[in-house]
């Protein structure tokens, strides 16, 4: 069940319409295209315990203001009550439309959001679910600290355990090309860094063993003879910590080929970072990379123009900001304004890239 993110006291006091001003401000220090012809922009959102927490109806305009920015979105966390989530796509108008899965694992649902005029549904819309006999086996290496000291411990025939979310997989169409997006919400269970007790390794190799089994799953439809498309992306919230290659859950991403867009902006180093569109987590604490936009090779991902990471968190509610961080040190104030945009909008970043079509 999902633990809602509850408002500090006292309650937030904003106007979602100079908000939304703010954001668009904010899109264009950030370079984020708009719409254009022959051009796709495809994001994946995690909009935190959307339905499952109280927000107020000025909320979901902030939040419709961010989706339609972009033409194609995967959007997890939309609760089993998906009242919310209608509420914002009333805001958005009739331009765009939507796709919704049934409830899985902690009451969520996933969805796509799509702009009528640039995308359009094709025939394949399902979930992936595994049949035992397709069950990976795995040794998992995970690498801990212990006593101070880097450690690491290699589960042996480590066995899938199925989805806790089963992925969601729709085809689009967008100009004159077709593609499947397979939206994930990955079981998180541990960091690796701190598993150093055998339960909690476990539950590290379990999300390990989901990341490898949807590449595996993405392989063999993009390449067996009876896939309806053969141009397969994976996104949405991988609950990938970061990038490093200790990281057994990249490596099992990575076996097939399926890589990430990069999230950090290396042709910019020594750029100012507010001249920046890539930010460098996908997280509100800017030190994670849980979201992930994946294409195999030699695939749309040639296709790539542009991508990035919108930092919403850092343009919204600015009077709050300055009012907190006027009181408190730094580090106190930007934990307690985070509790409020996490309440309010999310506590995730949506990633976005923008594609040839």
């Amino acid at each position: 069940m999902a633990i809602p993110f509850v408002e500090p006291d006292p309650p937030l006091n904003y106007n979602g319409a100079a908000e939304c001003r703010a954001l668009d401000a904010h899109f264009r220090l950030r370079r984020i295209p708009r719409s254009q012809p022959n051009r796709l922009l495809l994001a994946s959102w995690n909009i935190a315990n959307l339905g499952a927490q109280d927000r107020p109806r000025r909320a979901f305009n902030i939040i419709a203001h961010i989706l339609k920015r972009f033409d194609l979105v995967a959007v997890q966390e939309v609760n089993d009550n998906f009242r919310a989530f209608l509420a914002v796509m009333e805001r958005m108008g009739r331009g765009f439309d939507y796709v919704l899965s049934d409830t899985a694992g902690n009451d969520e649902r996933l969805g796509f959001v799509y702009r009528k005029s640039k995308v359009g549904l094709e025939h394949l819309f399902g979930e992936i679910a595994l049949r035992p006999k397709e069950y990976p086996r795995r040794n998992v290496k995970v690498h801990f600290r212990e006593n101070r000291r880097d450690r690491f411990r290699t589960l042996k025939n480590f066995r899938f355990v199925p989805f806790d979310r089963n992925p969601m997989i729709g085809s689009f169409v967008s100009g004159d090309v077709n593609f499947v997006l397979a939206n994930v919400h990955l079981y998180f269970g541990a960091f690796q860094r701190y598993a150093n007790t055998t339960k909690q390794q476990k539950k590290y190799a379990r999300r390990v063993l989901e990341i490898f089994a949807l590449a595996r799953w993405a392989n063999d439809r993009s390449t067996g003879g009876n896939a309806l498309d053969r141009d397969i992306v994976l996104l949405g919230d991988m609950n990938i910590p970061n990038m490093n290659q200790n990281e057994a859950t990249v490596r099992a991403l990575e076996e097939f080929g399926w890589r990430s867009v990069e999230i950090e902006d290396r042709d910019h180093i020594g750029t100012r970072a507010e001249d920046l569109s890539h930010i460098g987590g996908t997280n509100l604490g800017n030190d994670k990379t849980y979201d992930q936009i994946a294409f195999a090779p030699q695939s749309l991902g040639d296709r790539v123009l542009r991508n990035g990471v919108f930092d919403f968190d850092n343009a919204i509610f600015a009077r709050k900001w300055r009012e907190i961080s006027g009181e408190l040190s730094h580090g106190r104030a930007v934990g307690l304004f985070n509790r409020y945009v996490k309440h309010h909008i999310s506590d995730h970043r949506p990633i976005w890239v923008q594609l040839e079509v």
